[in-house]
């Protein structure tokens, strides 16, 4: 990383504001997420960093407006990559764009292809820094699927299956769900998520308590999962689970 350096286009679209990225020499291995930034407890305060000895600090950064401009990273005076983006790269129906990362699709794609940034999913906090792009397409995923990571949960605080685990997989990005839970008479007992951006895999919990608070009885409970894309498309998952509970 000591021979990389970090740069922005002026007004006349010239390289500009060259930041080193680092004084000492760094090795980042392949298929691994590095941060730069020039407050790196601000990074870990607002997201959750899986890898916190993969950021670094610069004392300063070039300028990255919200609304657009161009990253360039070189190397002496060649360059290595260069994305230009704008807002307007971002989910269509996110109000509010701060704080919300733009992430890389493919990397087999050229960085200004079109539609290869988007906007990191509200299920992973809107940035996953030092870990695997939210909405990096999933090569390995052949159909979308929801599964449960055990069909039998007892949120009693003894340390042992006590959530219960939604995983959910998808071979497309930029999908929303809605994951609601009935009794097994139908009887709705959680929202547990309403329209919410997700990432291609992932997971959501189920604690086992209701909409006002208060812990579920015993019993089956079908967990509904609803997945709309961008395009129109919607597809439903259903899972049974057993909420149980000590005998004494």
């Amino acid at each position: 990383l000591k021979e990389l350096k970090l740069a922005n286009l002026n007004s006349v679209d010239s390289i500009s504001n060259i930041k080193i990225v680092s004084s000492i020499p760094q090795l980042m291995p392949a298929n691994s997420y590095w941060v730069l930034t020039s407050n790196a407890t601000d990074i870990k305060q607002q997201y959750n960093v899986q890898y916190p000895n993969q950021i670094i600090q610069l004392n300063s950064l070039p300028a990255f407006n919200n609304d657009k401009g161009h990253v360039i990273l070189l190397t002496d005076n060649f360059v290595v990559d260069r994305f230009d983006y704008n807002e307007r790269m971002h989910h269509p129906l996110l109000k509010n764009f701060d704080g919300v990362s733009l992430e890389r699709i493919s990397f087999a794609l050229p960085t200004n292809a079109p539609n290869n940034f988007k906007s990191a999913a509200a299920s992973v906090g809107f940035a996953t820094p030092t870990a695997r792009n939210s909405q990096e397409l999933n090569i390995n995923s052949i159909k979308n699927n929801v599964t449960l990571a055990n069909k039998t949960f007892s949120p009693d605080g003894d340390g042992f299956e006590d959530q219960l685990q939604i995983n959910f997989e998808f071979v497309n990005n930029e999908n929303l769900a809605t994951i609601n839970i009935y009794t097994d008479r139908g009887i709705l007992v959680r929202r547990l998520q309403r329209n919410t951006s997700v990432a291609t895999a992932g997971n959501f919990i189920w604690d086992g308590l209701d909409d006002v608070g208060k812990l579920s009885k015993v019993g089956i409970y079908i967990i509904k999962f609803d997945a709309f894309s961008l395009n129109g498309k919607t597809e439903s998952f259903k899972q049974t689970c057993v909420l149980a509970s000590r005998l004494n």
